[in-house]
């Protein structure tokens, strides 16, 4: 089954550019405050009454974000995917690593902020959500952002400084594998602990077993990938979103 999964994603991955894996969303024109244009993918109910901006992970844009973009539009949320490898992605640990190296990190926190604001003067609840990199730049934009009013992070980095979790205006989830690092269980519950103190509060799910990018079949060449683990932390963040901001 992971073998089948993994050949798949990569087969539709060659085949389809960034645009067609996201041809079931609109595209969408946004400046950030500076004035850099760019573009971003719309998908779900244009009246939700929540909406979710979407980060990917290293690799960019990719089948495994495509569905979950399409996932959550399912779920009736409205989504706005970014893209920030500006139409670049990658399906080796080389590539994505190239892809990383050159991203602007102040640059794609901009553009996370301009996401956020388009639907800031809209009337709905708003939520952030990242997978790995883009787990660390959701959770950047959710402190620098009041109007995110709930942050999913799978398998990212953290911020386990209360004093900067404080400006978190509602609460937050992490999704980790067990096996993500020597210390995963004892960052994830640094992370609640410090959420906790801020004021913020924050949910922990350690999957036991799991490592590192664990939905992502692209990543470690498929041997590490556990659909499994990847239902378990949807059900999981479909839960959190329902009871926190519905």
């Amino acid at each position: 089954m992971v073998r089948t999964s993994l050949c798949v994603s990569i087969l539709l991955f060659i085949l389809f550019p960034t645009s067609s894996l996201l041809a079931k969303a609109t595209p969408v024109a946004l400046h950030t405050g500076v004035s850099e244009a760019f573009t971003a993918y719309a998908e779900g109910p244009e009246d939700a009454s929540v909406a979710v901006v979407l980060v990917h992970d290293w690799f960019g844009v990719t089948p495994f974000y495509t569905e979950a973009s399409e996932r959550l539009a399912r779920e009736g949320y409205r989504v706005l995917a970014l893209d920030l490898y500006d139409g670049r992605s990658a399906t080796t640990h080389e590539e994505a690593q190239t892809l990383l190296g050159s991203l602007d990190s102040e640059r794609a926190g901009r553009k996370i902020d301009a996401a956020i604001k388009w639907f800031g003067d809209r009337p709905r609840k708003l939520a952030v959500m990242g997978f790995s990199m883009g787990a660390g730049h959701a959770l950047a934009a959710a402190l620098r952002n009041s109007t995110v009013q709930a942050t999913v992070l799978w398998y990212g980095p953290t911020i386990n400084d209360p004093s900067k979790l404080q400006h978190l205006a509602g609460p937050a989830l992490l999704i980790v594998g067990s096996k993500d690092g020597p210390s995963a269980g004892e960052n994830a519950a640094a992370f609640s602990k410090a959420a906790d103190a801020a004021g913020s509060g924050a949910e922990v799910y350690v999957y036991p077993g799991a490592a590192h990018a664990f939905a992502q079949p692209l990543f470690n060449q498929g041997r590490t990938y556990d659909p499994v683990a990847g239902q378990v932390a949807w059900h999981l963040t479909e839960d959190f979103l329902q009871r926190r901001l519905h």
